[in-house]
């Protein structure tokens, strides 16, 4: 039996697209941009290298990059031994969002234009506002505008709390956004009233992809978010490989962190609720040593979230350097238990420059690392649509052909 890790590094980009200038992302470059800044700034984040990566690096991380923007980054080990095959892939979806991205992945690129709330600053029309009071008995809601998650709860947070009105906004991304105190509005309360906003949607002539629960706490006279984020989807338009992997073969699909959420759930086995670096490469270590699910073909299909939501989005360059850092320890211990049968990829869904202007995510091609034992380690060229990575793992289960992309096996 055979398995594949797809690990997906939210947000790790690695230079501008051709078409970025549409989005006003020329010249974003998410990891370039955050060598230039640790050089520049002459930091050592872990007392050692600018940015000390060995294990990526190795994998092709840097290699891709320079593929990518057309050099390599100052202060990169420019020289080390390549043991995996590496590519840099540019989207052929519309958005530059994570379901977006995470779909393409999975072999349903977003041909489609999501619908945006841009008009009278960003917010969202009274007449859909009308819709959701009708049918979620919310007579009112705090916010209705374009913000940052931060920012908007520590805004409206007391507010919250006192009338217990949900605070609602949305963002560059095609999304609406509720935030409620878990403990004064309630966790339960706050997933119902999303769900039903998802449904009015639905039913809508809004072309909204996603309704995100962000509940949150306060710690001493702070506003923080916690990790009981939910997201309600809308469905891919065509199948992915998840779907196709379960009704082909004797298969187990495992989604990790908020992948369950981002498919709506549609061809996945098992939902794993984790989040942090350490928690996730716990489990997956423990996945390698155990024997496969009933001796079943598998996918462990895993979203890195913090690169995006805590470093990003919050334009934390340091931050975003040492997560990296982290991750490449752990993933070391990950390289050394993988059998012969086990295919590793690794990738990203967008970028979410730390340097550039504004929270939003970045319009930038993404990178694709490759590895499995005894595999010979090679350059598998620009490719033009992250849907190659499930043609990939189709022909690797030997399924037949996704509808959308090139395999590089």
């Amino acid at each position: 039996m055979k398995r594949v890790f797809l690990l997906v590094l939210d947000s790790l980009g690695i230079g501008s697209t051709k078409d970025s200038y549409k989005f006003h992302d020329l010249g974003a470059n998410t990891l370039g941009n955050i060598f230039k800044y640790l050089y520049k700034k002459k930091m050592n984040v872990l007392q050692e290298n600018i940015l000390k990566i060995p294990v990526l690096t190795s994998l092709g991380l840097i290699h891709a990059l320079k593929k990518s923007c057309g050099k390599f980054p100052k202060g990169c080990d420019k020289n080390s031994k390549i043991i995996g095959s590496y590519a840099y892939s540019s989207p052929i979806s519309k958005g530059k969002d994570t379901c977006s991205g995470h779909w393409e992945i999975a072999g349903s690129p977003v041909l489609h234009e999501w619908e945006y709330f841009t008009s009278l600053n960003n917010s969202i029309p009274c007449s859909l506002l009308k819709k959701i009071s009708q049918k979620t008995g919310i007579v009112n809601f705090l916010g209705n505008k374009h913000s940052s998650g931060i920012e908007i709860i520590n805004f409206y947070g007391l507010e919250h709390i006192k009338t217990k009105y949900p605070i609602i906004y949305t963002s560059a991304d095609s999304v609406i956004q509720i935030a409620c105190h878990e403990n004064y509005f309630g966790l339960k309360k706050l997933y119902s009233l999303c769900s039903k906003i998802r449904n009015v949607l639905n039913h809508s002539k809004y072309n909204i992809c996603r309704v995100i629960a962000r509940p949150f706490i306060n710690v001493n006279k702070n506003f923080i978010r916690t990790r009981n984020r939910k997201d309600y989807s809308m469905k891919p338009a065509y199948n992915t490989i998840l779907e196709k992997f379960l009704l082909e073969k004797n298969s187990y699909v495992i989604s990790v962190g908020k992948i369950y959420d981002i498919f709506s759930g549609k061809g996945i086995s098992k939902k794993i609720s984790l989040y942090s670096i350490q928690d996730i490469f716990k489990f997956l270590n423990k996945e390698l040593l155990i024997k496969q699910k009933n001796n079943k073909n598998t996918i462990v299909f895993v979203n890195f979230i913090d690169f995006d939501s805590l470093y990003g989005h919050r334009r934390n360059v340091i931050g975003y350097a040492k997560e990296l850092e982290l991750f490449d320890k752990e993933l070391y211990k990950f390289l050394n238990l993988m059998t012969n049968n086990d295919l590793l990829i690794i990738t990203a869904d967008h970028g979410c420059d730390p340097t550039w202007i504004g929270t939003d995510h970045t319009r930038e091609n993404i990178p694709i690392l490759l590895y499995k034992k005894f595999l010979k380690p090679r350059y598998l060229g620009h490719r033009k649509t992250f849907a190659d990575i499930s043609q990939t793992i189709a022909q690797y289960f030997g399924m037949s052909k996704m509808k959308f992309g090139t395999s590089f096996l």
